[in-house]
């Protein structure tokens, strides 16, 4: 078995959920690169006026997807040896995209032969209409809808991958230090059946 080439921890969950805070939180754990979803988006939804209330063009992601192909590219071709990284994206169970843009990032973990964890993160949809709305969302161009927030929890489901060892957290009366602390054990143990077995 070749080494492993550092770690790849996948949170996906509602938009709002609360992932890029749980995500540096983490990073406030361990050393890693946090490289969340609006850091790609961002590039084209700047340019765009995107208010976080109105529907995007659905051309938006076409860019975005190439942007994030770039964003890729570079983690495994030229990030260093050893390095963790910390994804974040929104999946939904009823966006067959969103089943694909999983996949991108298993074969990511693959090709960099690092340990890869999927987090699935769940919430109620009373607590993601409210956390939709914390301050500082609307500057980096995120959903800030609390209607549109609870109808999507009531309606959809967070994308369950089938296959993966995923770490399930429903997070709705979690802190996001709780949250981390569960997921860098989780990955320490992950890591340690990888290098026994």
């Amino acid at each position: 078995m070749p080494p492993i080439n550092g770690t790849i921890i996948y949170l996906f969950g509602y938009s709002g959920c609360g992932k890029l805070t749980i995500a540096r939180a983490i990073q406030a754990r361990m050393d890693c690169i946090v490289a969340h979803n609006h850091l790609i988006n961002n590039v084209i939804f700047s340019l765009i006026d995107a208010d976080g209330k109105s529907k995007l063009p659905d051309a938006v992601w076409k860019n975005v997807k190439r942007v994030r192909s770039a964003a890729f590219d570079t983690i495994r071709d030229l990030a260093k040896p050893g390095r963790t990284f910390v994804l974040t994206n929104t999946l939904l169970d009823d966006d067959a995209e969103d089943a694909e843009w999983f996949q991108d990032v298993v074969r990511l973990a693959r090709d960099r032969n690092a340990v890869f964890l999927p987090v699935r993160l769940t919430l109620s949809p009373e607590e993601l209409a409210r956390r939709v709305v914390f301050p500082g969302r609307a500057e980096q161009f995120k959903e800030i809808d609390p209607v549109a927030a609870f109808k999507r929890a009531s309606q959809s489901q967070v994308l369950r991958p089938q296959g993966h060892d995923v770490l399930e957290l429903d997070i709705t009366t979690m802190t996001a230090e709780t949250v981390a602390e569960r997921i860098v054990e989780r990955l320490n143990q992950a890591i340690a059946r990888y290098t026994s077995g």
